[in-house]
Protein backbone atom coordinates (compact mmCIF):
# COMPACT_ATOMS: atom_id res chain seq x y z
CA UNK A 1 0.00 0.00 0.00
CA UNK A 2 1.43 3.37 -1.03
CA UNK A 3 0.56 6.87 0.07
CA UNK A 4 1.22 10.02 -1.94
CA UNK A 5 0.43 13.67 -1.35
CA UNK A 6 0.51 16.24 -4.10
CA UNK A 7 2.44 19.47 -3.67
CA UNK A 8 -0.44 21.44 -5.14
CA UNK A 9 -2.45 23.29 -2.48
CA UNK A 10 -5.44 24.08 -4.70
CA UNK A 11 -6.79 20.71 -5.73
CA UNK A 12 -10.00 20.73 -3.72
CA UNK A 13 -13.37 21.47 -5.28
CA UNK A 14 -14.46 25.14 -5.15
CA UNK A 15 -17.68 26.17 -3.46
CA UNK A 16 -20.68 25.66 -5.72
CA UNK A 17 -22.11 28.74 -7.35
CA UNK A 18 -25.40 27.06 -8.18
CA UNK A 19 -26.64 24.22 -6.06
CA UNK A 20 -29.72 22.78 -4.42
CA UNK A 21 -30.82 21.60 -1.03
CA UNK A 22 -31.52 18.17 -2.49
CA UNK A 23 -28.55 15.85 -2.35
CA UNK A 24 -27.51 12.25 -2.09
CA UNK A 25 -25.35 12.90 0.92
CA UNK A 26 -26.88 12.02 4.26
CA UNK A 27 -26.25 11.49 7.91
CA UNK A 28 -26.57 7.89 9.10
CA UNK A 29 -29.19 6.66 11.57
CA UNK A 30 -27.85 3.68 13.51
CA UNK A 31 -30.14 0.87 14.61
CA UNK A 32 -29.60 -2.04 16.96
CA UNK A 33 -30.13 -4.50 14.10
CA UNK A 34 -26.74 -3.52 12.72
CA UNK A 35 -24.99 -5.74 15.26
CA UNK A 36 -27.58 -8.48 15.72
CA UNK A 37 -25.61 -10.78 13.43
CA UNK A 38 -22.70 -12.73 14.83
CA UNK A 39 -21.04 -12.64 11.46
CA UNK A 40 -18.38 -10.14 10.42
CA UNK A 41 -18.99 -6.71 8.93
CA UNK A 42 -19.27 -8.26 5.47
CA UNK A 43 -22.51 -10.07 6.29
CA UNK A 44 -25.41 -9.58 3.94
CA UNK A 45 -27.76 -8.95 6.86
CA UNK A 46 -25.87 -5.86 7.94
CA UNK A 47 -26.38 -4.22 4.57
CA UNK A 48 -30.02 -3.37 5.23
CA UNK A 49 -29.79 -2.42 8.89
CA UNK A 50 -28.98 1.27 8.58
CA UNK A 51 -31.52 3.77 7.26
CA UNK A 52 -30.14 6.55 5.11
CA UNK A 53 -31.94 9.88 5.20
CA UNK A 54 -32.04 9.93 1.44
CA UNK A 55 -33.13 12.75 -0.81
CA UNK A 56 -32.98 12.04 -4.55
CA UNK A 57 -30.70 14.07 -6.78
CA UNK A 58 -31.97 16.10 -9.68
CA UNK A 59 -29.14 18.02 -11.28
CA UNK A 60 -31.59 20.15 -13.25
CA UNK A 61 -32.94 21.67 -10.02
CA UNK A 62 -30.01 23.99 -9.33
CA UNK A 63 -31.30 27.47 -8.67
CA UNK A 64 -30.64 30.57 -10.71
CA UNK A 65 -31.03 33.80 -8.76
CA UNK A 66 -32.43 35.58 -11.81
CA UNK A 67 -35.05 32.86 -12.31
CA UNK A 68 -36.01 33.02 -8.64
CA UNK A 69 -36.45 36.79 -8.91
CA UNK A 70 -38.53 36.45 -12.07
CA UNK A 71 -40.79 33.89 -10.40
CA UNK A 72 -41.34 36.14 -7.39
CA UNK A 73 -42.10 39.19 -9.54
CA UNK A 74 -44.43 37.16 -11.74
CA UNK A 75 -46.44 36.26 -8.64
CA UNK A 76 -46.45 39.88 -7.39
CA UNK A 77 -44.05 39.30 -4.51
CA UNK A 78 -41.79 42.27 -3.84
CA UNK A 79 -38.40 41.11 -2.58
CA UNK A 80 -35.33 42.64 -1.00
CA UNK A 81 -31.96 41.56 -2.37
CA UNK A 82 -29.66 40.96 0.61
CA UNK A 83 -26.13 39.72 1.12
CA UNK A 84 -26.94 36.01 1.15
CA UNK A 85 -30.70 35.82 0.71
CA UNK A 86 -33.72 37.28 -1.00
CA UNK A 87 -36.45 38.20 1.47
CA UNK A 88 -40.19 38.48 0.88
CA UNK A 89 -43.27 38.63 3.07
CA UNK A 90 -43.94 35.05 4.16
CA UNK A 91 -46.47 33.36 1.90
CA UNK A 92 -47.39 30.77 4.54
CA UNK A 93 -47.99 32.59 7.82
CA UNK A 94 -50.30 35.50 8.55
CA UNK A 95 -47.77 37.43 10.64
CA UNK A 96 -45.39 40.12 9.43
CA UNK A 97 -42.51 37.66 9.24
CA UNK A 98 -40.10 37.54 6.35
CA UNK A 99 -39.35 34.47 4.29
CA UNK A 100 -35.66 34.20 3.33
CA UNK A 101 -34.49 32.44 0.16
CA UNK A 102 -30.82 31.47 -0.07
CA UNK A 103 -29.33 32.86 -3.29
CA UNK A 104 -27.00 29.89 -3.73
CA UNK A 105 -29.12 26.85 -2.90
CA UNK A 106 -32.70 28.15 -2.98
CA UNK A 107 -33.30 26.88 0.55
CA UNK A 108 -35.96 29.00 2.27
CA UNK A 109 -36.96 29.55 5.88
CA UNK A 110 -39.39 31.74 7.82
CA UNK A 111 -38.61 32.27 11.50
CA UNK A 112 -42.20 33.30 12.20
CA UNK A 113 -43.91 30.03 11.24
CA UNK A 114 -40.74 27.88 11.10
CA UNK A 115 -41.58 26.70 7.57
CA UNK A 116 -38.53 25.66 5.55
CA UNK A 117 -37.74 23.73 2.41
CA UNK A 118 -36.24 23.75 -1.06
CA UNK A 119 -36.84 26.25 -3.83
CA UNK A 120 -38.67 23.54 -5.79
CA UNK A 121 -41.23 23.25 -2.99
CA UNK A 122 -41.69 27.01 -2.78
CA UNK A 123 -41.93 27.36 -6.56
CA UNK A 124 -44.58 24.63 -6.64
CA UNK A 125 -46.60 26.46 -3.99
CA UNK A 126 -46.31 29.81 -5.78
CA UNK A 127 -47.54 28.19 -8.97
CA UNK A 128 -50.47 26.25 -7.51
CA UNK A 129 -51.47 28.07 -4.29
CA UNK A 130 -53.21 24.87 -3.19
CA UNK A 131 -53.62 23.32 0.23
CA UNK A 132 -51.92 20.19 -1.09
CA UNK A 133 -48.81 22.08 -2.17
CA UNK A 134 -48.73 23.96 1.15
CA UNK A 135 -48.97 20.71 3.11
CA UNK A 136 -45.76 19.54 1.45
CA UNK A 137 -43.85 22.40 3.10
CA UNK A 138 -43.14 21.26 6.63
CA UNK A 139 -41.74 23.10 9.61
CA UNK A 140 -37.96 23.16 9.87
CA UNK A 141 -36.98 19.87 11.48
CA UNK A 142 -34.12 21.22 13.55
CA UNK A 143 -36.32 23.97 15.01
CA UNK A 144 -39.01 21.46 15.96
CA UNK A 145 -36.51 19.07 17.58
CA UNK A 146 -34.64 21.86 19.34
CA UNK A 147 -37.81 23.43 20.70
CA UNK A 148 -39.09 20.11 22.02
CA UNK A 149 -35.73 19.32 23.62
CA UNK A 150 -35.59 22.72 25.34
CA UNK A 151 -39.11 22.38 26.73
CA UNK A 152 -38.22 18.97 28.12
CA UNK A 153 -34.87 19.79 29.68
CA UNK A 154 -35.77 23.26 30.99
CA UNK A 155 -38.25 21.67 33.41
CA UNK A 156 -35.28 20.28 35.31
CA UNK A 157 -33.15 23.43 35.29
CA UNK A 158 -32.89 26.51 37.51
CA UNK A 159 -33.08 30.08 36.17
CA UNK A 160 -29.96 32.07 37.02
CA UNK A 161 -32.21 34.56 38.80
CA UNK A 162 -32.83 31.94 41.52
CA UNK A 163 -29.16 31.65 42.46
CA UNK A 164 -27.97 32.94 45.80
CA UNK A 165 -25.03 35.31 46.00
CA UNK A 166 -22.75 32.48 47.08
CA UNK A 167 -23.87 30.30 44.18
CA UNK A 168 -23.24 33.13 41.74
CA UNK A 169 -19.70 33.52 43.03
CA UNK A 170 -19.13 29.78 42.66
CA UNK A 171 -20.45 29.72 39.08
CA UNK A 172 -18.34 32.75 38.16
CA UNK A 173 -15.21 31.03 39.45
CA UNK A 174 -16.01 27.77 37.63
CA UNK A 175 -16.26 29.64 34.34
CA UNK A 176 -12.95 31.41 35.13
CA UNK A 177 -14.40 34.94 35.16
CA UNK A 178 -14.02 37.77 37.64
CA UNK A 179 -17.66 38.73 37.21
CA UNK A 180 -20.62 37.85 34.98
CA UNK A 181 -23.42 40.00 33.51
CA UNK A 182 -26.16 38.44 35.64
CA UNK A 183 -28.93 40.83 34.56
CA UNK A 184 -28.18 39.99 30.92
CA UNK A 185 -28.20 36.25 31.66
CA UNK A 186 -31.59 36.57 33.37
CA UNK A 187 -32.98 38.52 30.42
CA UNK A 188 -31.78 35.85 27.98
CA UNK A 189 -33.34 32.99 29.95
CA UNK A 190 -30.07 31.28 30.85
CA UNK A 191 -30.41 28.31 33.22
CA UNK A 192 -28.25 25.92 35.27
CA UNK A 193 -28.55 22.29 36.30
CA UNK A 194 -29.27 21.36 39.91
CA UNK A 195 -25.55 21.05 40.72
CA UNK A 196 -24.68 24.38 39.08
CA UNK A 197 -22.18 22.47 36.94
CA UNK A 198 -23.68 23.02 33.50
CA UNK A 199 -24.75 26.25 31.86
CA UNK A 200 -27.76 26.19 29.43
CA UNK A 201 -28.29 29.08 27.05
CA UNK A 202 -31.35 29.00 24.75
CA UNK A 203 -30.81 29.86 21.10
CA UNK A 204 -32.86 32.69 19.64
CA UNK A 205 -34.17 33.90 16.30
CA UNK A 206 -35.02 37.52 15.49
CA UNK A 207 -38.64 38.54 15.64
CA UNK A 208 -39.95 35.40 17.33
CA UNK A 209 -39.16 35.27 21.03
CA UNK A 210 -41.73 32.51 21.61
CA UNK A 211 -39.66 29.92 19.72
CA UNK A 212 -36.49 28.41 21.19
CA UNK A 213 -34.94 26.42 18.32
CA UNK A 214 -32.37 24.75 20.56
CA UNK A 215 -29.79 25.48 23.19
CA UNK A 216 -26.06 25.62 23.81
CA UNK A 217 -24.34 24.40 26.95
CA UNK A 218 -21.10 24.91 28.83
CA UNK A 219 -20.33 21.54 30.40
CA UNK A 220 -18.58 20.94 33.71
CA UNK A 221 -15.24 20.47 31.89
CA UNK A 222 -15.81 23.84 30.11
CA UNK A 223 -16.37 22.14 26.74
CA UNK A 224 -19.41 23.32 24.80
CA UNK A 225 -22.19 21.44 23.03
CA UNK A 226 -25.16 22.50 20.92
CA UNK A 227 -28.54 20.90 20.42
CA UNK A 228 -29.54 20.20 17.66
CA UNK A 229 -26.10 18.77 16.96
CA UNK A 230 -26.20 20.02 13.36
CA UNK A 231 -28.10 22.64 11.35
CA UNK A 232 -29.40 24.59 14.35
CA UNK A 233 -31.74 27.42 13.34
CA UNK A 234 -30.76 29.96 15.97
CA UNK A 235 -27.85 31.78 17.61
CA UNK A 236 -26.91 33.34 20.92
CA UNK A 237 -27.24 37.06 20.23
CA UNK A 238 -26.36 39.88 22.60
CA UNK A 239 -27.58 43.31 21.58
CA UNK A 240 -27.53 46.69 23.24
CA UNK A 241 -30.66 48.14 24.82
CA UNK A 242 -31.06 50.38 21.76
CA UNK A 243 -31.69 47.34 19.56
CA UNK A 244 -29.68 45.54 16.91
CA UNK A 245 -26.63 47.32 15.55
CA UNK A 246 -25.22 47.33 12.02
CA UNK A 247 -22.01 45.59 13.08
CA UNK A 248 -21.65 42.20 14.75
CA UNK A 249 -18.72 40.16 16.00
CA UNK A 250 -19.04 36.41 15.47
CA UNK A 251 -17.42 34.13 18.06
CA UNK A 252 -17.43 30.33 18.40
CA UNK A 253 -17.97 29.85 22.16
CA UNK A 254 -20.25 31.06 24.92
CA UNK A 255 -17.28 32.06 27.06
CA UNK A 256 -16.10 34.30 24.20
CA UNK A 257 -19.51 35.95 24.06
CA UNK A 258 -19.58 36.41 27.84
CA UNK A 259 -16.15 38.03 27.72
CA UNK A 260 -17.34 40.46 25.05
CA UNK A 261 -20.56 41.21 26.93
CA UNK A 262 -18.46 42.61 29.77
CA UNK A 263 -16.93 45.21 27.45
CA UNK A 264 -18.33 48.59 26.46
CA UNK A 265 -18.81 47.80 22.76
CA UNK A 266 -21.05 50.54 21.46
CA UNK A 267 -22.67 49.84 18.11
CA UNK A 268 -21.55 46.19 18.02
CA UNK A 269 -23.70 43.11 18.61
CA UNK A 270 -22.14 39.88 19.89
CA UNK A 271 -23.22 36.63 18.23
CA UNK A 272 -22.16 33.18 19.34
CA UNK A 273 -22.49 30.69 16.48
CA UNK A 274 -24.40 27.51 17.44
CA UNK A 275 -21.80 25.06 16.11
CA UNK A 276 -18.75 27.19 16.76
CA UNK A 277 -16.25 27.58 13.96
CA UNK A 278 -16.90 24.15 12.45
CA UNK A 279 -20.25 24.67 10.75
CA UNK A 280 -22.36 27.59 9.56
CA UNK A 281 -25.72 26.13 8.50
CA UNK A 282 -28.04 27.76 5.98
CA UNK A 283 -30.64 28.12 8.71
CA UNK A 284 -28.46 30.73 10.45
CA UNK A 285 -27.51 32.91 7.46
CA UNK A 286 -30.74 34.99 7.37
CA UNK A 287 -30.20 36.06 10.99
CA UNK A 288 -27.03 37.84 9.86
CA UNK A 289 -28.55 39.50 6.79
CA UNK A 290 -29.12 42.98 8.21
CA UNK A 291 -25.54 43.49 9.37
CA UNK A 292 -23.41 45.71 7.17
CA UNK A 293 -20.17 44.57 8.82
CA UNK A 294 -19.27 41.20 10.34
CA UNK A 295 -16.12 40.64 12.40
CA UNK A 296 -14.99 37.03 12.72
CA UNK A 297 -12.92 36.24 15.83
CA UNK A 298 -11.88 32.60 15.90
CA UNK A 299 -8.82 30.82 17.29
CA UNK A 300 -5.21 31.29 16.20
CA UNK A 301 -4.57 27.98 14.39
CA UNK A 302 -4.63 27.23 10.67
CA UNK A 303 -7.96 25.39 10.87
CA UNK A 304 -9.58 28.46 12.41
CA UNK A 305 -8.18 30.75 9.70
CA UNK A 306 -9.46 28.43 6.97
CA UNK A 307 -12.88 28.17 8.60
CA UNK A 308 -13.08 31.95 8.85
CA UNK A 309 -12.35 32.31 5.14
CA UNK A 310 -14.93 29.64 4.31
CA UNK A 311 -17.58 31.36 6.44
CA UNK A 312 -16.74 34.73 4.89
CA UNK A 313 -17.48 33.38 1.41
CA UNK A 314 -20.90 32.21 2.61
CA UNK A 315 -21.62 35.49 4.41
CA UNK A 316 -20.56 37.77 1.51
CA UNK A 317 -16.85 38.38 1.85
CA UNK A 318 -17.05 42.11 1.11
CA UNK A 319 -18.66 42.78 4.52
CA UNK A 320 -16.44 40.43 6.53
CA UNK A 321 -13.45 41.38 8.67
CA UNK A 322 -11.07 39.10 10.53
CA UNK A 323 -9.35 39.51 13.87
CA UNK A 324 -5.88 38.12 13.22
CA UNK A 325 -5.08 36.77 16.66
CA UNK A 326 -1.70 36.38 18.27
CA UNK A 327 -1.10 34.42 21.47
CA UNK A 328 -2.48 37.21 23.69
CA UNK A 329 -5.66 37.55 21.60
CA UNK A 330 -6.14 34.00 20.30
CA UNK A 331 -9.79 34.27 21.35
CA UNK A 332 -12.06 36.87 22.89
CA UNK A 333 -11.94 35.03 26.22
CA UNK A 334 -8.12 34.90 26.22
CA UNK A 335 -7.98 38.60 25.34
CA UNK A 336 -10.30 39.32 28.28
CA UNK A 337 -8.09 37.28 30.64
CA UNK A 338 -4.97 39.09 29.41
CA UNK A 339 -6.50 42.52 29.87
CA UNK A 340 -6.26 43.39 26.18
CA UNK A 341 -8.17 46.40 24.84
CA UNK A 342 -10.90 44.44 23.06
CA UNK A 343 -12.57 47.47 21.49
CA UNK A 344 -9.24 48.43 19.89
CA UNK A 345 -8.72 44.84 18.72
CA UNK A 346 -12.09 44.89 16.95
CA UNK A 347 -11.35 48.25 15.36
CA UNK A 348 -8.14 46.78 13.92
CA UNK A 349 -9.89 43.79 12.32
CA UNK A 350 -8.83 43.51 8.69
CA UNK A 351 -11.12 43.30 5.68
CA UNK A 352 -11.15 39.88 4.02
CA UNK A 353 -12.02 40.91 0.46
CA UNK A 354 -11.14 40.65 -2.32
CA UNK A 355 -10.40 36.92 -2.18
CA UNK A 356 -8.37 36.99 -5.42
CA UNK A 357 -6.22 40.03 -4.57
CA UNK A 358 -3.62 40.11 -1.84
CA UNK A 359 -0.66 42.25 -0.81
CA UNK A 360 2.48 41.51 1.16
CA UNK A 361 1.08 43.57 4.04
CA UNK A 362 -1.61 40.91 4.44
CA UNK A 363 0.83 38.04 3.93
CA UNK A 364 3.14 39.60 6.49
CA UNK A 365 0.65 39.04 9.31
CA UNK A 366 -0.01 35.46 8.20
CA UNK A 367 3.72 34.79 8.01
CA UNK A 368 4.27 36.16 11.50
CA UNK A 369 1.46 33.98 12.85
CA UNK A 370 2.98 30.90 11.22
CA UNK A 371 6.34 31.69 12.78
CA UNK A 372 4.74 32.00 16.22
CA UNK A 373 2.71 28.80 15.77
CA UNK A 374 4.68 26.76 13.25
CA UNK A 375 3.46 23.49 14.76
CA UNK A 376 -0.20 24.50 14.40
CA UNK A 377 0.37 25.65 10.83
CA UNK A 378 1.17 22.10 9.78
CA UNK A 379 -2.48 21.05 9.99
CA UNK A 380 -4.70 18.89 12.19
CA UNK A 381 -2.62 16.03 13.56
CA UNK A 382 -3.83 12.44 13.63
CA UNK A 383 -4.17 11.08 17.16
CA UNK A 384 -4.27 7.42 16.10
CA UNK A 385 -1.45 7.60 13.56
CA UNK A 386 1.37 9.72 15.01
CA UNK A 387 3.87 8.39 12.45
CA UNK A 388 1.62 9.66 9.65
CA UNK A 389 2.04 13.23 10.88
CA UNK A 390 5.73 13.18 9.97
CA UNK A 391 4.80 12.22 6.39
CA UNK A 392 1.73 14.37 5.69
CA UNK A 393 2.17 17.08 8.36
CA UNK A 394 -1.46 16.70 9.39
CA UNK A 395 -4.69 17.27 7.49
CA UNK A 396 -4.77 20.56 5.57
CA UNK A 397 -7.45 21.95 3.30
CA UNK A 398 -6.58 22.18 -0.37
CA UNK A 399 -4.36 19.12 -0.52
CA UNK A 400 -4.84 15.86 -2.41
CA UNK A 401 -3.74 12.54 -0.93
CA UNK A 402 -3.51 9.42 -3.10
CA UNK A 403 -3.62 5.99 -1.46
CA UNK A 404 -2.83 2.94 -3.61
CA UNK A 405 -2.36 -0.76 -3.06
CA UNK A 406 -3.53 -4.17 -4.26
CA UNK A 407 -6.97 -5.55 -3.47
CA UNK A 408 -7.20 -6.69 0.14
CA UNK A 409 -4.24 -4.65 1.38
CA UNK A 410 -6.45 -2.67 3.78
CA UNK A 411 -6.94 0.65 1.99
CA UNK A 412 -10.60 1.10 2.95
CA UNK A 413 -10.08 -0.12 6.51
CA UNK A 414 -7.19 2.30 6.96
CA UNK A 415 -9.11 5.22 5.43
CA UNK A 416 -12.06 4.43 7.67
CA UNK A 417 -9.98 4.93 10.82
CA UNK A 418 -7.97 7.75 9.21
CA UNK A 419 -11.19 9.73 8.63
CA UNK A 420 -12.67 8.72 11.99
CA UNK A 421 -9.62 10.22 13.70
CA UNK A 422 -10.20 13.57 11.96
CA UNK A 423 -13.97 13.53 12.49
CA UNK A 424 -13.40 13.07 16.23
CA UNK A 425 -11.41 16.32 16.03
CA UNK A 426 -14.39 18.14 14.43
CA UNK A 427 -13.20 17.92 10.81
CA UNK A 428 -16.43 17.74 8.82
CA UNK A 429 -16.05 14.77 6.48
CA UNK A 430 -17.94 13.52 3.42
CA UNK A 431 -17.55 9.84 2.51
CA UNK A 432 -18.20 8.57 -0.99
CA UNK A 433 -18.08 4.78 -0.73
CA UNK A 434 -18.86 3.42 -4.20
CA UNK A 435 -17.50 -0.09 -3.74
CA UNK A 436 -18.83 -1.14 -0.34
CA UNK A 437 -22.16 -0.06 1.08
CA UNK A 438 -22.47 2.53 3.82
CA UNK A 439 -23.76 -0.11 6.23
CA UNK A 440 -20.46 -2.00 6.14
CA UNK A 441 -18.41 1.19 6.25
CA UNK A 442 -20.26 2.61 9.27
CA UNK A 443 -20.06 -0.71 11.07
CA UNK A 444 -16.29 -0.72 10.59
CA UNK A 445 -15.97 2.89 11.77
CA UNK A 446 -18.15 2.33 14.82
CA UNK A 447 -16.12 -0.68 15.88
CA UNK A 448 -12.90 1.24 15.33
CA UNK A 449 -14.27 4.00 17.54
CA UNK A 450 -15.26 1.52 20.26
CA UNK A 451 -12.04 -0.51 19.81
CA UNK A 452 -14.09 -3.68 20.23
CA UNK A 453 -16.26 -6.05 18.15
CA UNK A 454 -19.68 -4.74 19.09
CA UNK A 455 -21.45 -7.95 18.12
CA UNK A 456 -19.83 -9.33 21.29
CA UNK A 457 -20.76 -6.23 23.32
CA UNK A 458 -24.30 -5.42 22.20
CA UNK A 459 -25.10 -3.89 25.57
CA UNK A 460 -22.68 -1.06 24.70
CA UNK A 461 -24.23 -0.31 21.32
CA UNK A 462 -26.42 2.62 22.41
CA UNK A 463 -23.53 4.27 24.23
CA UNK A 464 -21.21 4.18 21.21
CA UNK A 465 -23.96 4.90 18.69
CA UNK A 466 -24.85 8.09 20.59
CA UNK A 467 -21.21 9.20 20.49
CA UNK A 468 -20.90 8.33 16.80
CA UNK A 469 -24.01 10.37 15.97
CA UNK A 470 -22.28 13.51 17.27
CA UNK A 471 -19.45 13.23 14.74
CA UNK A 472 -19.59 15.60 11.72
CA UNK A 473 -19.77 12.72 9.23
CA UNK A 474 -21.84 12.64 6.04
CA UNK A 475 -22.15 9.80 3.54
CA UNK A 476 -23.05 9.87 -0.14
CA UNK A 477 -25.79 7.34 -0.83
CA UNK A 478 -24.42 6.40 -4.24
CA UNK A 479 -23.23 2.86 -4.88
CA UNK A 480 -21.50 1.53 -7.96
CA UNK A 481 -20.84 3.43 -11.16
CA UNK A 482 -22.08 7.04 -11.25
CA UNK A 483 -21.83 9.96 -13.64
CA UNK A 484 -18.96 12.19 -12.59
CA UNK A 485 -20.92 15.44 -12.84
CA UNK A 486 -23.63 14.11 -10.49
CA UNK A 487 -21.03 13.12 -7.90
CA UNK A 488 -19.25 16.46 -8.18
CA UNK A 489 -22.55 18.34 -7.78
CA UNK A 490 -23.10 16.43 -4.54
CA UNK A 491 -19.58 17.25 -3.30
CA UNK A 492 -20.03 20.93 -4.12
CA UNK A 493 -23.41 20.97 -2.40
CA UNK A 494 -21.92 19.40 0.74
CA UNK A 495 -19.03 21.88 0.71
CA UNK A 496 -21.48 24.81 0.84
CA UNK A 497 -24.30 23.44 3.00
CA UNK A 498 -22.35 21.33 5.51
CA UNK A 499 -18.96 23.13 5.39
CA UNK A 500 -17.24 19.88 4.47
CA UNK A 501 -13.45 20.09 4.90
CA UNK A 502 -12.50 16.51 4.01
CA UNK A 503 -13.79 14.44 1.08
CA UNK A 504 -13.01 10.75 0.56
CA UNK A 505 -13.72 8.88 -2.69
CA UNK A 506 -13.44 5.09 -2.49
CA UNK A 507 -12.62 4.59 -5.22
CA UNK A 508 -12.49 6.62 -8.43
CA UNK A 509 -12.18 3.68 -10.83
CA UNK A 510 -15.16 1.88 -9.30
CA UNK A 511 -17.19 5.10 -9.29
CA UNK A 512 -16.61 5.82 -12.98
CA UNK A 513 -16.55 2.29 -14.37
CA UNK A 514 -14.38 1.18 -17.26
CA UNK A 515 -16.98 2.34 -19.78
CA UNK A 516 -17.43 5.85 -18.36
CA UNK A 517 -17.03 8.52 -21.00
CA UNK A 518 -15.63 10.80 -18.29
CA UNK A 519 -12.72 8.56 -17.29
CA UNK A 520 -10.34 10.22 -19.74
CA UNK A 521 -9.01 12.52 -17.03
CA UNK A 522 -7.39 9.42 -15.49
CA UNK A 523 -5.16 8.95 -18.55
CA UNK A 524 -2.34 10.94 -16.98
CA UNK A 525 -2.25 8.58 -13.99
CA UNK A 526 -1.25 4.92 -13.96
CA UNK A 527 -4.11 2.49 -13.33
CA UNK A 528 -4.88 2.38 -9.61
CA UNK A 529 -3.05 5.56 -8.73
CA UNK A 530 -6.08 7.61 -7.66
CA UNK A 531 -8.00 6.34 -4.68
CA UNK A 532 -8.63 9.01 -2.08
CA UNK A 533 -9.31 12.74 -2.30
CA UNK A 534 -9.24 14.70 1.00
Amino acid sequence: MFLYRTVCRRVTVPVLKKTTRNSRCSKIVLTRKLFNSSRCGCSADSRTSIRDQEVPVNTSDFVSVSQVKQKLLKNNHVFEDGHCCLSVDCVFCKSQSKLFINKITGFFICYGCSRAGSWQQLEHFLTNHSAASESQVEKEEGTEDGSAAWKKISKHLRPVGDLSEGERISVTQKLDFKTLPWSLLERKGVMLDDKNDEFYWPLAVPGNETVVPGYKTICSDLSEQCYPHSSAAGVVILTSEEGRAKTAVLVPTLRDSLALSLQDLKGIDVICLPHGQFSLPQTVLPILEEYEKLILWFDDDVTSWNNARLFARKLAIERCHLVRPIQETKSAFVAYKNGIDIAETLRNAQAMSHASIITFAQLRDDLLLELYSSDQATGIKWQRFPALNSILQGHRRGELTILTGPTGSGKTTFMSEYSLDLAMQKVTTLWGSFEIRNQRLVRTMLQQMAAAPLQDHRDQFDEWADKFTLLPLYFMTFHGQQALDVVMDTVKHAAYVHDVAHVIIDNVQFMLGLSSSESGFLDSFPSGSIARTP
